[in-house]
C-alpha cells in the first residue's frame, strides 16, 4: 500500500518570506561570527516544525507539531479532497494593545496542505490539539455496497 502526500510550504505573503530569509541570513551570520555560542544568538524556530501523514485501513491520520500555537489560532479546512492547516503563532510578548504592524511583527503565520490518494469523508474529519501536537483524523469514504436484486424468471 502506497501513500503519497504533497505538502506545500507556502508563506502567507511575500513580506513573511522576506522576513524569514532575513532571519536565516542573520542566524547564519551569528553562527559564523560567534561559534563559541553555538548559534544561541540566532535561535529561531519556524511556526510549525513537522507535519506527518499516515494511511490506515479506515482513515488517514495527519499530525503536526505546533508548540506555542493556541487552538483558537488554528484553522483546519477540507475542500475537494485537500486538507489545509493554517494558523498564527504569537510570540510571548504579543498583546491585543499592539498596532496591526506590531501584531504582525510579533507573530508568524503558516499554512500547509495535504492531498490524499483516495476519496475522503469530508464531513467526518476531526481535529484535536493537545500539548503542542495537533492530530487530524480523516476517514476514508466507504465504497458503496452493490445491492443484489433477485429477478424472477417467468415462463412464457
Amino acid at each position: 500500500m502506497t501513500f503519497r502526500t504533497r505538502v506545500r510550504r507556502n508563506p502567507v505573503d511575500r513580506r513573511v518570506a522576506l522576513l524569514r530569509d532575513a532571519e536565516r541570513a542573520l542566524a547564519g551570520f551569528h553562527r559564523r561570527s560567534f561559534p563559541i555560542l553555538g548559534g544561541a544568538l540566532a535561535e529561531t524556530r519556524p511556526a510549525m516544525q513537522a507535519m506527518r501523514a499516515v494511511e490506515n485501513a479506515d482513515d488517514y491520520v495527519v499530525t503536526a507539531d505546533i508548540p506555542g500555537v493556541a487552538p483558537e489560532d488554528l484553522s483546519v479546512a477540507v475542500e475537494a479532497g485537500l486538507l489545509t492547516l493554517s494558523g498564527t503563532r504569537k510570540s510571548l510578548d504579543w498583546s491585543e494593545d499592539f498596532s496591526d504592524e506590531e501584531k504582525e511583527a510579533h507573530s508568524s503565520r503558516f499554512e500547509r496542505s495535504v492531498r490524499f490518494n483516495g476519496d475522503i469523508d469530508q464531513e467526518g474529519v476531526t481535529a484535536r490539539s493537545r500539548n503542542g501536537q495537533l492530530r487530524i483524523v480523516v476517514p476514508k469514504l466507504k465504497p458503496p455496497v452493490p445491492e443484489v436484486t433477485e429477478v424472477r424468471v417467468q415462463t412464457a
